[in-house]
């Protein structure tokens, strides 16, 4: 199985600290139930910040997606997209989906141009922010299909994605290699169509589980 873009964060490019601006989760999910999600961000840093802010549609989140189309003009829309953040100031990006209402997933990407603000015209009665280091960061958002169809199947030691959403995958107990401990830990979306099967935790052993996380449900598979 390829792997996510949002399981790891995206640095696009970088001048400065990625962690002048915290963005957050890498992926977030937008609920079959709601067309609205909010981003919390923040300033890490004691000087202010120029945040800008555009989202492109992706084939899918693995590392083999391409941007593509928006299914309508209006597909996802964000405010605001842009601003200015003081120090150590926190402020919420919120994004809103209008696109088809049908039983498709959707993924997009959210690029952040974060810029670091000095002052500058110290002699003249306007002051004027110039931009000095910057950095650009993606992060995912999945919107879950509108007419969302959540199954699966826990067959050969594999989790598979017989639905149409995207789930997490979490597996824990004793370890395959005993030289990585007495027990192990694992993680990993699984998106529809795809499966999935464990490298570190034992999943013979009978102290193993393996569960699922769809959105507020926790279902125990092993």
């Amino acid at each position: 199985m390829n792997r996510f873009y949002f399981s790891i964060p995206l640095l696009l490019s970088l001048c400065h600290s990625a962690l002048a601006l915290d963005v957050g989760a890498v992926s977030s999910f937008m609920p079959s139930n709601s067309a609205t999600l909010s981003k919390e961000i923040k300033n890490t840093t004691d000087s202010g910040r120029l945040v800008n802010i555009k989202i492109e549609r992706l084939s899918d989140p693995t590392e083999s997606g391409v941007v593509i189309p928006m299914a309508t003009k209006d597909d996802m829309l964000l405010s605001p997209a842009s601003l200015m953040m003081p120090a150590n100031a926190r402020d919420v990006i919120r994004f809103y989906y209008k696109g088809p209402e049908d039983n498709q997933e959707r993924y997009y990407r959210i690029v952040w141009f974060d810029q670091a603000l000095t002052d500058a015209g110290q002699n003249t009665a306007k002051r004027n922010g110039v931009a000095t280091t910057s950095a650009r960061i993606g992060t995912i958002l999945v919107v879950t299909p509108r007419q969302v169809n959540f199954n699966h199947q826990f067959t050969n030691n594999k989790v598979a994605n017989t639905g149409n959403a995207t789930f997490k995958m979490v597996a824990y107990g004793p370890c395959k290699n005993k030289k990585e401990g007495s027990s192990c830990k694992e993680n990993y979306f699984v998106m529809p169509g795809k499966d999935r099967g464990l490298s570190k935790v034992d999943i013979n052993d009978k102290k193993s589980h393996v569960a699922l996380w769809y959105g507020e449900q926790f279902i125990q598979v092993k």
